[in-house]
């Protein structure tokens, strides 16, 4: 069921950052489905691979209720958020986004230094990003990686391929018995 907002509509809002003490991967999205946007949840949409790809690399089982599974992610380091806070749009795919207000990534990586990967969900979440930042400097010591969008319109990207690629975030999240870092 879609939302009866159009693109002339209010700005519809996105989601917060999720993130625990002191994170040290960021995972950027676009911004929320209307399916997210209607369970209040990153990824919501059965069809997107995300906690599919999550469960493969941190045994998080995505059958979990979602505030446990954002919880065991955070615990890992790992916080979510997205490149557009709000925006006017139809639908949820990416290209309908119009009047985008851009999430300050800069001033969140500020005030949280322990970030060390700041994974971007996609080339449109990228191309968002790279407005966010522009004329604003970020850390060196924080690496950005573009990874195949889970979105589930990226069919180009078999799903093997996607966990391989998206393994990067294991690299810099914690184990969570030891909080220790492993980059």
């Amino acid at each position: 069921m879609a939302e009866p907002v159009s693109a002339e509509g209010d700005l519809l809002p996105g989601f917060a950052p999720e993130a625990g003490p002191d994170p040290a991967v960021l995972v950027l999205g676009t911004f929320p489905s209307v399916i997210a946007r209607r369970e209040r949840a990153y990824s919501a949409n059965p069809q997107n691979p995300f906690w599919p790809i999550v469960e493969a690399l941190f045994k998080i089982s995505r059958v979990l209720p979602y505030r446990e599974r954002v919880a065991a992610l955070n615990e890992r380091g790992v916080a979510l958020w997205d490149t557009v806070d709000a925006c006017r749009q139809e639908g949820s795919m990416d290209h309908t986004i119009r009047d985008p207000v851009l999430a300050d990534v800069a001033g969140w990586l500020e005030v949280h230094p322990s970030v060390r990967l700041v994974a971007v969900n996609g080339r449109t979440a990228e191309r968002f990003l790279k407005r966010a930042l522009r004329g604003r400097a970020i850390p060196l010591s924080v690496r950005i990686a573009v990874l195949p969008s889970t979105s589930p319109a990226n069919s180009g990207t078999n799903f093997e391929e996607k966990v391989r690629r998206w393994s990067v975030l294991r690299d810099y999240a914690r184990d969570p018995l030891t909080r220790s870092s492993r980059s």
